[in-house]
C-alpha cells in the first residue's frame, strides 16, 4: 500500500499530539498559581498547550516537580497526551531575536514580567535606558500587549501607588482574568501583586458561609471579590483609602456581579464604626500592618478569624508576627491555626500571612 506524502504528514501529526508525556493534574481554581510556581523553575513544557479534564486542568511537563509542590497544591502527576503549540519558541527567546539593540546588551534584558490582561510592565537593567522604546515594542509585539509601563520604583505610600513610567501606548486602564475573576484597574495608578496570586486563589476556597467580612485594605477587591463569587459570606464590608482604588472595587463588584455582598467604603479602616460585628476580618497589608491591629480586635466577635499579613526579616520568623498579634489583642486569647509565606518581599525579608482566631474575655 502506498501512503501519500499529505496522509503521511497527518499520519505523524496525530502522533506527535497522541504522545504520552508528563503532565501534572490540578483542580481549576489552584492551576494558575501552580503553573507560576512551576515556571519559575522552568518545569512546564511550554511546546505544549494545557488541556481541561472535568474541572481539572493538566499542566504539561518538562520533569516532575517536587513532592513538595505536589502536597501544596494537592495535584497528582500524570501521563497525558497535550496538543502541540504552534510556536515552540520561549518567549523571551523570541524577545531576543526580534528587538533591535546591541547583542552586549541582549543577556541583561529582562526574562521576567508582569502581564495584566493586554499590559506589560518591566524591569529594566538602567544599563538599557538608551533602548527604552525598542526593547518595549518588542516585548510588546512577542507578548500582545498594547501598553508597556516601566517599574521605577515599586510601590509607594499609603495610598500604595505604583511608581511607574509609560514606555509605550497610552491606555494604562486594563482587564485582567485570574481564576474565573475579572479585575479592571488603571496600572499606572493602582497596584496589582501577581506575586499574591496564591492567596487570592486561597481565599476563593475560604469556606464563610453567612459570615460578616471586613476587608480592611480591600484596594480593587483583590481578596473580597473572589470570597464573594466562589464562597457564601453573608456581607463583605471592603475599605480602600484610595479613591481610584476604590472606585475600581466599586466597578469590579458590578463586573464580577457580587455588588449585593460586597459593600465598599472609601476611607480609613480605623474609622469604621462599631465593635465586634465581625465573623473574620482581613489585613492585607504589609509593612504597617500591625499598627491596625486593635481596630481589627475591635471589629472582631469573640471566636472570629484574622487573615494578619506582614513583612518580616526571616530571622525573626516566626516569632514576630505572632507577638505582634498578641501585643494587638492584648487581654484576649490567641489561638494561630496558620501561617504561610506568601512571597519574599525583599532579600532576607518575607511576605507572610498568620490566620489567627481571638477570643475575648466573656
Amino acid at each position: 500500500m502506498v501512503t501519500r506524502p499529505q496522509d503521511r504528514a497527518r499520519v505523524n501529526t496525530l502522533a506527535i499530539v497522541a504522545k504520552l508525556v508528563l503532565g501534572i493534574r490540578v483542580e481549576r481554581s489552584k492551576a494558575e498559581a501552580l503553573r507560576k510556581e512551576l515556571s519559575m523553575f522552568r518545569l512546564v513544557d511550554v511546546t505544549r498547550l494545557i488541556v481541561d479534564d472535568s474541572g481539572f486542568v493538566v499542566i504539561p511537563l518538562r520533569c516532575a516537580p517536587a513532592s513538595e509542590i505536589l502536597v501544596k497544591y494537592q495535584a497528582t502527576v500524570v501521563e497525558s497526551s497535550f496538543p502541540v503549540r504552534e510556536s515552540q519558541k520561549d518567549p523571551f527567546d523570541q524577545v531576543v531575536e526580534i528587538v533591535d539593540i546591541p547583542e552586549s546588551l541582549k543577556p541583561i534584558l529582562p526574562r521576567k514580567w508582569e502581564q495584566f490582561g493586554d499590559l506589560l510592565v518591566l524591569r529594566l537593567d538602567p544599563a538599557l535606558d538608551r533602548h527604552e522604546l525598542e526593547i518595549a515594542q518588542a516585548y510588546s509585539k512577542v507578548l500582545k500587549a498594547k501598553t508597556v509601563l516601566r517599574d521605577v520604583g515599586g510601590i509607594a505610600g499609603d495610598l500604595r501607588q505604583p511608581l511607574v513610567r509609560t514606555l509605550l501606548g497610552t491606555d494604562t486602564v486594563t482587564t485582567h482574568l485570574e481564576n474565573g475573576i475579572r479585575f479592571r484597574f488603571d496600572a499606572s495608578k493602582v497596584m496589582f501583586s501577581s506575586g499574591n496570586v496564591e492567596e487570592r486563589m486561597r481565599m476563593a476556597e475560604l469556606k464563610c458561609d453567612g459570615e460578616t467580612v471586613v476587608d480592611m485594605f480591600a484596594g480593587i477587591g483583590y481578596f473580597s471579590i473572589p470570597l464573594a463569587v466562589y464562597q457564601r459570606p453573608g456581607r463583605i464590608i471592603a475599605c480602600e483609602l484610595n479613591p481610584i482604588a476604590h472606585s475600581y472595587l466599586v466597578e469590579n463588584s458590578r463586573l464580577n456581579k457580587v455588588e449585593r455582598i460586597v459593600e465598599p467604603v472609601l476611607g480609613d479602616c480605623r474609622d469604621l464604626p462599631g465593635e465586634a460585628m465581625a465573623d473574620r476580618v482581613i489585613m492585607g497589608y504589609v509593612r504597617t500592618t500591625h499598627e491596625f491591629l486593635s481596630t481589627a480586635v475591635r471589629l472582631l466577635r469573640s471566636g472570629g478569624v484574622v487573615h494578619y499579613h506582614e513583612t518580616c526579616p526571616n530571622e525573626l520568623l516566626p516569632h514576630r508576627p505572632i507577638q505582634r498579634l498578641k501585643e494587638g489583642a492584648v487581654g484576649c486569647l490567641v489561638e494561630i491555626e496558620r501561617m504561610k509565606e506568601i512571597k519574599s518581599y525583599a532579600p532576607g525579608v518575607s511576605h507572610v500571612v498568620v490566620d489567627a482566631r481571638i477570643i475575648k474575655p466573656a
